[in-house]
């Protein structure tokens, strides 16, 4: 486990891999569990309220600090991978602009 994400770090995970798989559906994951210690750990029921969406802002400072952490270590993680990437430049292009927004709505989290 721990060379998966040594090699997720260094960008020697292929591009496709390091967006999808880790960037999309094991981020969901840690946001569906953040989310879940969130209500059940700090007992924040007014999250609950806010369903079907996931109001970020009404976090707890721990949860939005392990959110901080995840986002930066996916972010850089898919960088490295889009920089080593040898493709089409068109993904590469894409992947980049996406982490970007990304990093941009990050900012609405704690300053919203």
């Amino acid at each position: 486990m721990f060379t998966f994400f040594y090699t997720f770090w260094h960008g020697k995970t292929p591009l496709w891999k390091s967006y999808w798989l880790i960037g999309e559906l094991l981020n969901a994951v840690v946001i569906l569990l953040i989310f879940n210690i969130e209500i059940f750990l700090f007992n924040n029921v007014n999250l609950l309220k806010e369903l079907p969406t996931l109001n970020f802002t009404e976090f707890n400072f721990f949860s939005k600090f392990i959110f901080l952490v995840w986002t930066f270590f996916i972010t850089v993680g898919i960088w490295r991978s889009a920089e080593n990437y040898k493709g089409n430049i068109f993904w590469l292009i894409l992947t980049l602009l996406i982490l970007s927004y990304r990093l941009f709505t990050l900012r609405l989290i704690f300053f919203n």
